[in-house]
């Protein structure tokens, strides 16, 4: 199969090669309507060693000059000697970026595919390949479409990312009004005229006149998206001139006779949530929840359909409901969409349970003897229980910032008897390996695991041994000799120059490096080679750590926080269940264990529930014990 570009152009200088340079075409076919910038100079420089040509064709109309340049495209392909019935030519426009997925591997042989072209939230089909042995022509003086028989094109396949910024722009209403205008004349029937004709009134905050066209379509009938919109259009008009009653009104209307669509139950939820009115806003969002997303083609808000209800509902629910249906909500949205992500986290704290004080969980403090002496327990990591690594720090935290007693943040660490709080090795802290300067030293974060018997450990440097980079430490963890061996600076799997939370799973070898997509590699000298790779929901990307999972139901449990960085910082924590591949199948709610603050836990076990060890702002580790079932849980 032959792929050619055909793209009519007009100024477009600033964002032409953006264009180009998003294709494999093996033809280039591009039309100049007149510019007087240098986009024909940049067109021809850009095909100078690429099979392709550029041609002119004064300006008539969208009708004529896109149809002129399928024909100049149509016979480029003939000279080349080309199969026709196996090339197709991609109709793009310059402020357009393509995007292949899976094209160039599959085997076409309709006429013309539509693909998706998604312009900000908007998503639409659009005839975009056309099988040039097929007499094409385009329809219609502006908002034109090629007329001729298409099948779909999923969007793994190929899709249109439409930028909107293209350099014929800056005066398209006022010549598309006057073209619709005109056309409206000669075609009086013709309601896509009508119909392009409101919007152009529309764009041109001409509202009064937009409407009257609204109606004119509307009472036209036909296409019953076309219609709908229109209904659509014309409550958001009257919003726009501040008649509230009537945009309810129309809203509402356009929803009877549409009631697949859930764009203006949408408009309605959000205006009624933004203006204090919750209990009706909560009605239009009980509502659109029930809507799927649509088979519709036509102005398709996607993000209406992928979770702003659940983010209208994580508001509107502390008000109107009860904290359980908040959070709920809260996580809905969050695994669907990250728009908003940065709201709906600032609000979680007024939603999720402190465990503890809820009395779902006992806590008990971990009283322990210092081998250090002014530095204060913090992080346990438990090894074969009640044996466990303590992190000892020299530093407290007061208002979010972190305070010592002069001189730099320093980590010890020591491996003590949890049940007695007896140190049994005080580690020492030399690891054979050329140190750097840093404000920041010793091995933080330090989690120990068994691998074949043998126990190691993952930690953390802050630039200690590496000066440009936060990085990853593993080795063994001698108890004996209170020494660490064989301990390797890891390199980052894709670069980064901050590398934390990687996280080892006992007897295999493996190590979670992080959760989107949830990625499981094993560690080969100094560098981590990632193996297992699982797609997973957007909430996912605000993962860390936490802890080295446990075996559950031939998977494992894992154990995961994530941050507000707010001040003092917030934790939340949530549990997630991964079968025997290592695929995230549950999680629970997110919870905090006292408060949503700085607590931190990096190690959890089983005893009639489960025991998490937690460190309080940097310091008061405790032991919390929670029953399984005090958990809520939700499929993935």
């Amino acid at each position: 199969m032959k792929l050619v570009l055909i793209l009519m152009i007009k100024n477009e200088e600033k964002i032409l090669k953006r264009c180009l340079d998003s294709l494999d075409v093996d033809g280039y076919c591009i039309l100049d309507t007149g510019s007087t910038d240098s986009s024909v100079e940049l067109a021809r420089e850009y095909l100078a060693d690429k099979c392709g040509c550029v041609t002119e064709e004064p300006w008539q109309n969208f009708s004529h000059n896109r149809t002129v340049s399928f024909e100049r495209a149509k016979e480029f392909c003939s000279g080349q000697g080309w199969d026709l019935t196996d090339t197709y030519g991609l109709l793009l426009d310059a402020d357009m970026v393509f995007v292949p997925g899976t094209l160039r591997s599959e085997k076409l042989g309709a006429i013309g595919y539509k693909a998706l072209q998604k312009n900000g939230n908007l998503e639409y089909m659009n005839a975009r390949l056309v099988r040039m042995d097929y007499d094409w022509k385009c329809v219609g003086v502006t908002h034109e479409y090629w007329d001729g028989p298409t099948d779909h094109l999923d969007a793994s396949v190929c899709y249109i990312d439409d930028k909107n910024d293209g350099g014929c722009k800056s005066d398209k209403f006022t010549r598309d009004r006057r073209l619709l205008e005109e056309g409206l004349v000669k075609e009086p029937g013709n309601v896509r005229y009508l119909f392009y004709l409101a919007q152009t009134y529309s764009c041109l905050n001409m509202y009064n006149e937009s409407i009257e066209y609204y109606k004119k379509r509307i009472e036209a009938g036909g296409w019953c998206e076309e219609v709908w919109f229109s209904y659509y259009s014309i409550g958001d008009l009257y919003k726009r001139m501040g008649d509230i009653i009537e945009f309810e009104a129309w809203m509402q209307r356009a929803f009877a006779y549409r009631k697949e669509r859930a764009e203006s139950i949408y408009k309605l939820a959000q205006h009624f949530r933004t203006t204090g009115d919750h209990y009706k806003a909560y009605h239009y969002i009980r509502l659109g929840l029930k809507i799927p997303y649509p088979n519709d083609s036509l102005f398709i808000e996607a993000n209406v359909y992928r979770g702003l209800f659940s983010y209208e509902a994580s508001i509107v629910e502390y008000y109107v409901k009860d904290k359980a249906s908040g959070l709920r909500s809260s996580v809905d949205y969050l695994l669907q969409s990250g728009e908003h992500r940065d709201n709906v986290l600032q609000n979680l704290h007024y939603y999720v349970t402190p465990m503890v004080s809820s009395g779902l969980a006992s806590s008990e403090k971990v009283v322990l003897e210092s081998p250090f002496p002014s530095y204060t327990p913090s992080a346990i990591s438990v090894d074969i229980y009640p044996m466990a690594n303590v992190r000892f720090v020299n530093y407290w935290m007061e208002g979010g910032e972190y305070k010592t007693r002069g001189g730099p943040v320093d980590t010890q660490n020591a491996y003590m008897n949890l049940e007695t709080g007896a140190c049994v090795a005080k580690m020492n802290d030399s690891i054979g390996l050329p140190k750097a300067e840093s404000r920041v030293q010793g091995l933080e974060d330090v989690r120990v695991y068994r691998d074949d018997g043998a126990l190691r450990f993952f930690a953390t440097s802050v630039h200690e041994y590496d000066a440009a980079r936060v990085c990853q430490m593993e080795g063994a963890y001698n108890v004996e000799t209170a020494s660490y061996s064989e301990v390797a600076c890891l390199q980052s799997p894709f670069g980064r120059v901050c590398e934390k939370n990687w996280i080892p799973i006992p007897g295999t070898g493996m190590v979670i490096y992080d959760w989107f997509p949830l990625r499981i590699g094993s560690i080969k000298g100094s560098s981590l080679r990632i193996n297992i790779t699982h797609e997973t929901p957007p909430m996912f990307q605000m993962f860390r750590g936490s802890a080295p999972p446990l075996c559950h139901k031939g998977g494992w449990l894992a154990l995961v926080h994530f941050v507000e960085y707010s001040k003092p910082r917030k934790y939340y924590n949530c549990l997630i269940e991964l079968d025997a591949s290592y695929a995230p199948k549950r999680m629970t709610l997110p919870f905090v264990f006292f408060s949503a603050s700085v607590e931190y836990c990096i190690s959890f076990r089983r005893a009639e529930g489960l025991v998490f060890y937690v460190s309080q702002m940097d310091a008061n580790p405790c032991k919390v014990a929670i029953a399984e079932s005090a958990f809520t849980w939700i499929s993935l």
